[in-house]
């Protein structure tokens, strides 16, 4: 009984199969194409290339759809690795896998058990592709290493799948006012050389960028990117004018790390304008002993300011100041007040010592002065009596006059009578009345000879001219210092300066003190709080 049942029910089975075999047939087809040999999957790979490319009439020169719709092409990219940021030559670089997709209904086929063509790099050298290149950039290169790495993939539905590694460089440019505090929006820009809006048009995939985890960079930290889509004005011109072309942009946002620069520049400045501080607490002596300590402090404290932030490679080189530069100029001159300060001081001392010499050198002329002059008044009364007397005993003696000559006492004498006799010359005059004149032929200097050559004085001439306006203008110049730094002055010696000078120094440094850390601390909230919350 029991082999009747079955047997009834295959017989039930196979006509069911017989009734319904052409709804079956379909499964049992992609069913015998699983065990497909390599041999036959590989004969319908080729016939089914053949078809597209050769029999079907493919032409690799035209567009898809053309003359039709403009072809959208949709790209994302996948970055290994970024960087450097050169903010020298306002670049930027990365490397990615770029890839694009787009539909080409020329390239549909519906070969059994063929579910998409995994083709070389070669086989793009005989399809249409679109001629996607960065607008922005400067030096991209596909890597060859050790075939190019780029290839394609065909879907059923036709369609195509382009990927390639780059290494990408692109142009950023930067505003460096903030440096090394700033942070710069770059960006990669993609479109296409030849078609416009018209023919092709570029959008994102659903994921448009992807990054690896340990993707990092040295100076920058990537913050965050945005991508967009965009339509019109490119910088590519036709016979028309501007051309409107369809591209697609991502801006990344970099912010840079500021360790180096706090740790190599910042750190070491501000510790050197600490330093030229100590020479405040170097205190004035009688001999000056702090003299020397002072003066290679404040000098080492200036070169090594110039040679840390002046002179460091790190900076970029741009026309204008950037906010390290800011920094560096304000510990400069801070160092540097220092060291006018101690000019200052010592000057001062230098000034009221010399003065000091001064006074007791004028005081000791006007002292020899004086007893000069006394003993000139008291030789002239002397003089005076003798002469006196003299004239007194010649006119007692009668007939002669007695004639004092100078100061050395010799006299000579004269006879004397009531009138001349008529028709005599005047009597002779002493030898001492005789005065020596100068020969005129003495005085009188030939000039002849200064003239003889014109044309070669002309030069000596203009060298002389110079001179007489360099001498001219130091006369004036010396004049001036005289007149603003007299060596004697009446009012000098009541000043409080004079009289305490120690004094004057001791407070000057005292203030200095108190004055140069806090104003170092009010500009450095100012310069903080300016460039990290304010610009």
């Amino acid at each position: 009984m029991k082999n009747i049942i079955f047997l009834t029910l295959h017989v039930l089975t196979v006509q069911g199969n017989i009734e319904y075999g052409e709804e079956d047939e379909p499964f049992h087809r992609e069913k015998r194409s699983f065990y497909k040999s390599g041999k036959l999957m590989e004969n319908e790979t080729s016939r089914t290339l053949d078809f597209l490319l050769t029999e079907s009439g493919y032409n690799k020169r035209f567009r898809p759809q053309f003359g039709g719709e403009p072809v959208t092409v949709y790209v994302n990219l996948a970055i290994r690795s970024m960087g450097p940021v050169d903010e020298n030559k306002e670049i930027f670089s990365l490397d990615c896998y770029f890839r694009q997709s787009w539909t080409d209904e020329r390239l549909k086929y519906n070969t059994s058990g063929l579910n998409e063509l995994a083709l070389n790099w070669a086989f793009l050298a005989k399809i249409w592709k679109p001629d996607t290149f960065f607008l922005n950039g400067k030096q991209s290169f596909l890597h060859k290493i050790t075939v190019p790495n780029r290839f394609v993939r065909i879907s059923p539905n036709g369609k195509v799948s382009y990927s390639q590694r780059l290494t990408i460089w692109a142009a950023c440019p930067m505003n460096l006012r903030k440096f090394p505090l700033d942070s710069q929006i770059c960006k990669l820009e993609i479109g296409s050389f030849g078609y416009s809006v018209q023919e092709l048009i570029y959008k994102w995939q659903t994921k448009a960028l992807s990054i690896d985890d340990g993707v990092s960079l040295a100076q920058f930290h990537l913050a965050n990117w945005t991508y967009k889509e965009k339509l019109g004005y490119s910088g590519l011109r036709t016979r028309s004018g501007l051309r409107n072309d369809s591209t697609v942009q991502i801006d990344f946002l970099f912010e840079r790390q500021t360790g180096f620069f706090l740790l190599q520049i910042y750190t070491p400045l501000t510790l050197i304008v600490f330093c030229s501080w100590v020479s405040f607490w170097l205190v004035k002596t009688e001999k000056g002993g702090e003299v020397p300590a002072r003066t290679s402090l404040g000098a080492t404290t200036v070169l090594s300011i110039v040679n840390l932030g002046f002179g460091g490679k790190s900076k970029p080189k741009v026309g204008y100041s950037t906010a390290l530069d800011i920094y560096i100029i304000l510990c400069f001159a801070f160092v540097f007040a220092v060291l006018v300060e101690f000019a200052c001081i010592n000057f001062i001392d230098t000034f009221v010592k010399r003065f000091r010499l001064w006074e007791e050198e004028q005081k000791k002329k006007k002292e020899e002065e004086e007893i000069r002059k006394t003993k000139e008044a008291e030789e002239m009364k002397q003089n005076g009596a003798v002469t006196k007397g003299v004239y007194q005993v010649a006119e007692s003696e009668g007939g002669q006059l007695a004639v004092p000559h100078g100061a050395d006492g010799r006299v000579s004498t004269q006879t004397r009578s009531s009138s001349p006799p008529s028709g005599t010359s005047s009597p002779p005059l002493a030898k001492s009345e005789c005065i020596s004149n100068v020969s005129t032929q003495d005085a009188c200097v030939s000039t002849e000879d200064d003239f003889e050559d014109i044309e070669d004085d002309e030069k000596e001439e203009k060298e002389s001219r110079l001179q007489c306006l360099v001498d001219a203008y130091n006369m004036i110049f010396d004049c001036l210092l005289r007149r603003c730094f007299r060596k004697y002055h009446p009012d000098i010696v009541n000043w409080y300066i004079y009289s305490n000078t120690l004094d004057v120094i001791y407070s000057i440094d005292d203030w200095s003190r108190k004055i140069f850390p806090i104003i170092f601390l009010i500009l450095q909230m100012i310069y903080w709080s300016s460039y990290l919350y304010i610009f």
